[in-house]
């Protein structure tokens, strides 16, 4: 279980995230939702650690992990993996290699600077790309894929590093409708098929109903919601969006076929 205890970020006198308490049991799928600077992005990096909590503690299955430092620190970002709005690949380096680089945890540097990955290192990155029906790309250049192509490949990477906790930050921000179900179909195959823990910071209501066992509201930095899906109705969106409510509402468009069925587990 990942428990957030009185989980706090503060900039000067600003609070970016205010006294956020959670309970999320493992393997559950929760989307975080709320309007723009409502704390989302920062409360996954201070999960992760990419941000500093001001106050507070994360646990994950009853150790603490906000005061971890050096190795203990890098194994906790192996084992709490982030995927970002970004993508983050290296365009000049192929898909396969990309991917590849979710195994530095395993892998000393210099096989990786000079691409000598061991063969059971490729044969992990190589089931990853085919558990998301994309091994075919595999020797394609990563700056020549779409982006929901590229968002995959950034899960794949993410899937090699055998994380407990997978944190996906606006994911499908910077993709079209029908990209970003793709990439959501991914989400949730791994979310099913690995038991992994997930949470995602979502724009899109009809996205975090139809994906998400579980909404987490958030607004100026609280959490103002917590329950499941169906429980988010209209007027309480409106109430946790205010005027920004129109823009989430209802703005996807109906479900394409989801991605093939999930293949069986590498490991």
């Amino acid at each position: 279980m990942l428990v957030l205890d009185g989980l706090t970020k503060a900039y000067g006198g600003t609070h970016a995230v205010q006294d956020v308490g959670l309970e999320v049991p493992a393997g559950q799928f929760v989307g975080v939702i709320g309007r723009s600077g409502a704390g989302k992005s920062t409360l996954l990096r201070m999960i992760n650690r990419l941000a500093e909590p001001t106050t507070g503690r994360v646990l994950w299955q009853g150790a603490e992990v906000t005061g971890l430092s050096g190795r203990k620190l890098r194994d906790w970002r192996r084992r709490c993996a982030m995927i970002f709005q970004q993508f983050n690949l290296v365009g000049r380096l192929d898909v396969l290699n990309n991917v590849l680089l979710g195994r530095l945890a395993y892998t000393p540097f210099w096989r990786a600077a000079i691409k000598a990955w061991p063969r059971e290192d490729r044969s992990i990155a190589l089931a990853a790309l085919d558990h998301l029906d994309m091994a075919v790309l595999a020797p394609r250049r990563a700056d020549h894929l779409s982006g929901g192509q590229q968002q995959r490949v950034a899960i794949c990477r993410a899937l090699v590093q055998e994380p407990e906790i997978i944190l996906a930050d606006e994911p499908v921000a910077s993709l079209d409708p029908r990209n970003a179900r793709i990439v959501m179909d991914a989400l949730q195959r791994i979310n099913r098929h690995f038991g992994l823990t997930v949470l995602c910071n979502l724009h899109s209501l009809d996205l975090a109903r139809d994906y998400c066992d579980r909404l987490v509201g958030m607004a100026a930095g609280r959490v103002v919601f917590d329950d499941v899906p169906a429980a988010l109705t209209e007027d309480a969106a409106r109430e946790l969006y205010g005027m920004e409510a129109d823009e989430v509402i209802d703005t996807a468009p109906a479900a394409i076929p989801t991605l093939a069925a999930s293949l069986p587990a590498h490991a």
